[in-house]
C-alpha cells in the first residue's frame, strides 16, 4: 500500500534482513551483506568519535567482520552471518567507548 501511495519514491536494494528481521536487538546476528550495507556509515561514525581517520577505520572494520562472518550449519546452509554483539565489543576493545 505505501508503494501505491508513493510510486515516485526512490528506492534502493538492501538486504533482505533489514527490512524482514525485527528489530528487537534479541538476535544480536544479521547477514554479512546486511553488515556491509552499513559499513560506510558505522566506519565513519567510529572515525569521527575515536578522531581517526574513516579509510583504514573502514578498511579494519572490513577484515574485523570478514573475519567473524560465520554461515549456518558449518557454510552448508544460508548466508554468512555475523555478530553485532560480538563486532562492537571488539570495536570497543581496539579503539575505546564512542562518546555520546
Amino acid at each position: 500500500m505505501w508503494r501505491q501511495e508513493h510510486p515516485d519514491a526512490q528506492l534502493a536494494p538492501v538486504p533482505g534482513d533489514m527490512v524482514t528481521a525485527p528489530a528487537s536487538g534479541l538476535d544480536p546476528d544479521i547477514t554479512l551483506a546486511n553488515a556491509l550495507f552499513q559499513l560506510d556509515r558505522v566506519a565513519a561514525a567510529w572515525a569521527r568519535d575515536t578522531k581517526r581517520n574513516a579509510a583504514p577505520l573502514r578498511a579494519e572494520i572490513l577484515a574485523l567482520l570478514q573475519q567473524q562472518a560465520r554461515a549456518p550449519l558449518g557454510g552448508l546452509a544460508g548466508e554468512p552471518m555475523v555478530n553485532v554483539l560480538a563486532i562492537n565489543l571488539e570495536l570497543r576493545k581496539r579503539y575505546g567507548a564512542p562518546s555520546a
